[in-house]
């Protein structure tokens, strides 16, 4: 169960439901603007006690609007023996946007995490391919207070960075044990040319990372889940249950 809530305007309340009888709790954060507006500084934490389960999910794509800088920081706890699910939708950047996006997961020696995230060139269907100003997203992992991932991207307008596709998203799987047969496994399973360009690896022990380039958001989100999907059996978890 959830021990404490708290939230402050723009960032609206957090539910919580258990779909099945895992116990594993399937949280969403809300954010009633609908997006990022120009100067925002949201900050978003979260604590897993040891051995809890939880999935992380939000009610949309977060849509960066035009203006001045804005940034959003985002830091997950993860205790010995939890296991968490990080799955928020991509960012959509409008032209004229300025955002920089941090997230950050702290875990113990035995925690196990399961994280995706994404990005869209940009509102592409009204033609606004990197016309953003721009585009910072990081992702660092800890594992017993030492850096085990260091990732991102630093964008800024024009150019053609994603080789013609129009989303980029990563994977980011952590457990206590050897993730190089689930890499192969991830690499071989996703696509490698049109509509999907993939790969994975295991950088370190414990670790396993995956990027993906997608023509669309359909193909973007069926690599994803797919990818997820083989994690979870790797990791010994159920058949994750459908949300909504």
């Amino acid at each position: 169960m959830i021990a404490e809530r708290r939230f402050h305007s723009p960032l609206g309340s957090v539910r919580a439901s258990y779909p099945d009888s895992s116990g594993t709790a399937v949280i969403v954060t809300t954010h009633p603007a609908g997006g990022v507006l120009g100067g925002d500084r949201l900050d978003v934490g979260m604590e897993l006690a040891a051995d809890a389960r939880a999935t992380i999910l939000d009610q949309g794509a977060t849509q960066a609007y035009r203006g001045s800088p804005a940034c959003r920081r985002t830091v997950l706890r993860v205790a010995d023996g939890a296991v968490l699910e990080h799955l928020p939708h991509h960012v959509i950047p409008f032209a004229g946007s300025s955002i920089a996006l941090e997230t950050r997961f702290e875990l113990d020696a035995s925690a196990t995490l399961l994280a995706w995230d994404a990005i869209a060139a940009g509102r592409v269907a009204r033609g606004e391919r990197f016309a953003f100003q721009r585009l910072s997203s990081r992702t660092v992992l800890l594992r017993g207070g030492v850096p085990v991932v260091r990732d991102g991207v630093d964008l800024e307008a024009g150019g053609e960075p994603f080789g013609g596709f129009s989303y980029l998203g990563a994977v980011y799987v952590a457990a206590p044990v050897d993730l190089a047969p689930l890499a192969d496994e991830i690499h071989e399973a996703l696509g490698c040319g049109r509509p999907v360009l993939a790969s994975a690896s295991a950088p370190v022990m414990g670790v396993c990372v995956v990027r993906v380039l997608c023509d669309g958001a359909p193909e973007l989100y069926e690599s994803l889940g797919r990818a997820r999907a083989l994690a979870r059996r790797e990791l010994g978890l159920a058949e994750a249950p459908r949300i909504g």
